[in-house]
């Protein structure tokens, strides 16, 4: 007899290869996210649609590929990371898409199938492959363990890297070449050394000629300048002739030289309060305001970031004296300033991040700062005429709101309806009146003049304003854009409107079809299909909570795709630790022996954590307790339910991530109005109480 010892199944060398999936896996999940809301001028929206299709692929590797060789695995991947990113950029190139112009769903799609399926079937086979590979028993509860750690740590750095304004195609040749130290078997202490230079790659860019090779080719015609990565999305600037052109997530924000929107936004609020001496300006900085201002009047730009401002001439931007790098959110809250006049300019609703800006939060944070007959501009995005329902909804809630908090809301009509707000405004808001004003202070200008303020004044308009803005505001969920994704899909036609698309009826198909196949999977075997049930469960609950976490944190915070990294790491975080637990509760000398009672508690959680999330939270750390814990809850069931199924390990990670699929497309269908935000969360504590009386009632 041997005098060895066993070797111990659950030591870390083991699951190495899962380590590094998961390190590999979450890094190019978040690049590739900010890649894909880059393209698509920073839409959650279009990022919910990413993890959608990420997952219907991952689980669709998960599923099909199986015992394969994993260092052959790594290998492939190590050329898929890089080449298939070239798709973002060249498609709308092939799709004959102008720069600036809006890209259409059905190009977006298009794109994401292209380019996430190679490396999400290579992704999901490798969990298989790994896991078929591990001796022991609980192959895919070892292996989600070992995966969990890695994103962990892919968390971390790919928090620390876009934190320090990293830029994507450098990211994805160091995770190509992290492939690669997976792919070779040598000492631990050259895979080291190797990981070490490849730390060297990132810091000094090793990918940025390439991905500005790409952007050239992108802007053609224009000649592309400059690229840098900003706090939410990549900036660009092109040139063409004597115009330099600023582009945010492929979306242009403004001309350099170009005074005709600056002039709107200050001149407005200027004639009805000429007396300002302090005023605050909120996304007007890209619009050369700064030339407009009477240089008695004190000004301050509060703006989230700087990066993109070393893309354009000094000379057409405000000094930085006048401007405060802040969260306007955070900025308004937090001052004890008081201005005179704070002028707001909203572009088009993409996006949770414009959400927050025209909230009634933020609007009474406006109106605290305020001196006591200073005034609040805001301008919309809008267009003369009759506005469509969504429009007139987003515009009707605005006014509502506004009307809530001040006494007078006055509206000047226009390409952007201007609302004037105050308690006491002393200026009737008439042709005559303005136009009086206008000649009393004095203004030269040729485009902002007596014709123009007759123009966006007159009757006509005003009377046809007014009457749709009377409309009832329609309530929706904390989190619901609908109203301004709706307008700006039915730029396409309104064949592509989400919410015929993303519903309770079609997700309930969906939910259907997947049951059945679980069904089917398990042989039709009892208990198996409970088993098989709870991890569905579970794949649901957990991304559901997470997605949610994410879109609050954008409200909230506005950073979503700076702090993707560390919200998904902590999500990996609990899920690592859910996961050791599942793995190694039965073998705890002192704990009951039931293989139910990680899936018991598990239930318990998911239903606490949506219970909370019904409270709305209005605190950061609250957002990132609760997507830790549900990582735990989903680790803890997912090893838990996983045990019977050894032999066919990517089988209940496939389970798992057709969950996450449904819970993908009903945070979408939160964000686009089509479900009630508090009933799905309703629907998740009941079926949560459903599954735990279930499982206590088969461990009988």
């Amino acid at each position: 007899m041997s005098l060895l010892q066993k070797p111990d199944p659950r030591r870390l060398e083991l699951i190495s290869g899962a380590f590094y999936l998961g390190l590999i896996s979450l890094s190019i999940q978040v690049s590739y996210a900010r890649l894909a809301v880059g393209f698509a001028g920073g839409n959650e929206v279009y990022l919910s649609l990413f993890f959608f299709f990420w997952l219907l692929f991952t689980s669709t590797g998960a599923f099909f590929i199986k015992k394969v060789n994993p260092s052959r695995l790594f290998l492939i991947l190590a050329f898929l990371t890089p080449v298939s990113a070239l798709v973002f950029f060249l498609s709308p190139r092939i799709a004959g898409i102008i720069p600036g112009q809006l890209i259409p769903p059905f190009i977006y799609t298009i794109t994401i199938i292209i380019t996430l399926l190679p490396i999400c079937l290579i992704n999901g086979g490798l969990f298989s492959s790994i896991a078929s590979n591990i001796k022991g028993s609980g192959r895919s509860g070892r292996t989600y363990w070992g995966e969990a750690f890695g994103a962990l740590i892919g968390g971390v750095i790919t928090t620390i890297y876009y934190v320090s304004g990293g830029r994507d195609y450098s990211f994805l040749i160091f995770i190509a070449f992290v492939c690669l130290i997976a792919f070779i078997r040598t000492k631990a202490s050259i895979k080291a050394i190797v990981f070490i230079a490849c730390i060297m790659l990132l810091v000094f860019g090793a990918g940025d000629p390439l991905e500005n090779l790409l952007l050239k080719i992108r802007f053609r015609p224009y000649i592309f300048l400059k690229s840098v990565s900003g706090r939410l999305v990549r900036y660009d600037s092109i040139k063409t002739k004597r115009i330099t052109s600023l582009y945010s997530g492929g979306i242009k924000i403004a001309d350099f030289p170009d005074e005709i929107t600056g002039q709107e936004l200050f001149y407005w609020p200027y004639l009805v309060k000429p007396d300002m001496s302090n005023i605050a300006l909120v996304r007007a900085e890209s619009h050369m305001v700064d030339r407009f201002i009477p240089s008695h009047i004190k000004r301050l730009y509060i703006y989230p970031e700087r990066s993109w401002r070393e893309l354009i001439k000094p000379e057409y931007l405000p000094s930085d004296d006048n401007c405060q790098v802040n969260d306007p959110v955070v900025f308004f809250r937090e001052t004890r300033d008081r201005f005179d006049a704070i002028i707001l300019n909203l572009g088009p609703l993409l996006s949770l991040y414009d959400y927050r800006l025209e909230t009634r939060r933020f609007f009474g944070f406006c109106k605290d700062k305020l001196t006591g007959d200073g005034v609040l501009s805001v301008s919309v995005s809008a267009y003369d005429g009759l506005w469509c329902d969504d429009l007139k909804q987003r515009l009707v809630s605005i006014y509502n709101i506004l009307k809530d908090n001040f006494i007078n809301v006055y509206f000047i009509p226009g390409q952007k309806i201007t609302f004037i707000c105050g308690d006491n405004i002393d200026i009737a808001l008439t042709s005559e009146e303005l136009i009086n004003r206008y000649n009393t202070l004095q203004i030269d200008s040729p485009y902002f003049n007596p014709a123009l303020i007759r123009s966006r004044t007159n009757p006509f308009k005003t009377n046809q304003v007014q009457a749709q803005l009377n409309q009832p505001v329609r309530m929706t969920g904390p989190l619901s854009i609908g109203y301004g994704l709706s307008y700006y899909f039915s730029q396409f036609g309104f064949k592509y409107n989400l919410k015929r698309i993303i519903n309770l009826p079609v997700l309930t198909i969906i939910t259907v079809i997947i049951l059945f196949l679980i069904l089917m999977s398990s042989g039709f075997h009892g208990k198996k299909f409970l088993q098989l049930l709870n991890i569905f469960y579970f794949g649901v609950t957990s991304f559901i909570l997470e997605i949610i976490v994410l879109f609050y944190t954008q409200l909230l915070g506005g950073y979503l795709y700076i702090a993707l990294g560390i919200i998904l790491g902590l999500f990996m975080i609990g899920m690592a630790l859910g996961a050791f637990l599942g793995t190694h509760y039965n073998k705890h000398p002192v704990l009951p022996k039931n293989k139910y009672n990680g899936s018991l508690v598990a239930c318990v959680l998911f239903v606490l954590l949506s219970g909370l999330l019904l409270l709305t939270p209005g605190r950061e750390w609250i957002l990132l307790m609760i997507v830790t814990m549900a990582g735990f809850a989903g680790g803890l069931g997912f090893t838990s339910s996983s045990k019977p199924f050894d032999t066919k390990p990517g089988l209940p990670y496939a389970v798992d991530l057709g969950g996450a699929m449904i819970g993908t497309l009903a945070g979408l269908a939160i964000l686009i109005s089509a479900l009630p935000f508090r009933s799905v969360f309703y629907i998740i504590c009941l079926l949560g109480v459903v599954l735990f009386a279930t499982n206590r009632w088969a461990r009988k």
